[in-house]
């Protein structure tokens, strides 16, 4: 593991220095997709959810799991990834959660915004508001049985009660840990999208010929948004959109999952269920999505 980060730490240096022009292009457009497509969704829901787990006393000590986790899957729900997560580790921190409940909720409450997908995926590429809606309720229907799965089979709730206190200040604190998790998320998002367009433009000059598909499958790999903006240029009226539009947002990009696995970490949550879950979303979302477009 380590000889690959290496040698694609080399690669990517190398790039780095032949290509200074399209470096700094890509870090552009990271700013850009972050500072207008991320931080003013993100920036005040986060607030707003920091603020509530820390100050909410029946939300926090509840000792019914239907309860707390559909709380938990709703909040995720409405913020979209990479919030949910945030939300969690937060949780998690602060002892409302074990690592196995977190490690399991991780992996279930992962969906896109919805107004990212009613609103830029149904309106700007699919060009039908209900085909984004379409696609929305089924990720949240396949996660909510999962959900309901997970709740009949996991164990009764024992609280701790020392480390579930609610915050003194949960303003100044939502704040603070809200000023966190933006670090996170800016910075990672503007170097996946920076070696996103470096290796999508290495590619299209060594390989001229390649298929569009693959160009865009190469750069949604790296980064979800910019992926799917692509495959709306290149598939734009082709039948085949839809299904591929729905496999991006299933993976969700490399940008996506490390954002989200660096807030695990910081809370010590295992990420293995998570990652399994991705291989099943990846499956059952654009299977599903497929027979009812």
């Amino acid at each position: 593991m380590h000889k690959i980060i290496t040698l694609s730490s080399w690669v990517l240096i190398t790039l780095l220095f032949l290509q200074p022009g399209v470096a700094h292009k890509g870090a552009i457009e990271g700013m850009r997709i972050f500072t207008t497509a991320l931080l003013p969704y993100l920036l005040p829901y986060l607030v707003i959810t920091q603020m509530f787990i820390r100050s909410q006393n029946t939300f926090l000590k509840t000792q019914n799991k239907f309860k707390l986790y559909i709380n938990i899957f709703l909040l995720s729900a409405i913020g979209g990834f990479p919030s949910g997560a945030a939300i969690i580790s937060s949780l998690k921190e602060m002892g409302t959660l074990n690592n196995r409940n977190a490690s399991w909720l991780l992996a279930i409450c992962h969906a896109p915004s919805p107004m990212f997908v009613i609103g830029f995926v149904g309106i700007n590429i699919f060009q039908a508001e209900i085909s984004g809606l379409k696609l929305l309720i089924i990720i949240h229907v396949v996660n909510f049985l999962f959900l309901l799965v997970f709740i009949i089979l996991s164990p009764t709730i024992q609280m701790n009660v020392e480390t579930t206190k609610l915050s003194a200040s949960p303003f100044q604190e939502s704040i603070k840990e809200t000023s966190q998790i933006l670090l996170l998320i800016g910075t990672t998002v503007v170097f996946f999208t920076t070696v996103s367009i470096i290796v999508f433009e290495s590619i299209k000059e060594i390989l001229p010929s390649i298929s569009p598909l693959l160009l865009v499958f190469v750069a949604s790999f790296f980064e979800m948004t910019g992926g799917i903006s692509l495959a709306g240029e290149i598939l734009s009226g082709k039948a085949m959109l839809p299904v591929i539009v729905a496999l991006i947002i299933a993976f969700s990009g490399i940008s996506i999952h490390m954002q989200i696995i660096v807030l695990a970490q910081k809370a010590g949550i295992s990420i293995r269920k998570y990652l399994l879950f991705r291989i099943l979303h990846v499956i059952l979302i654009p299977t599903i999505f497929y027979f009812v477009a």
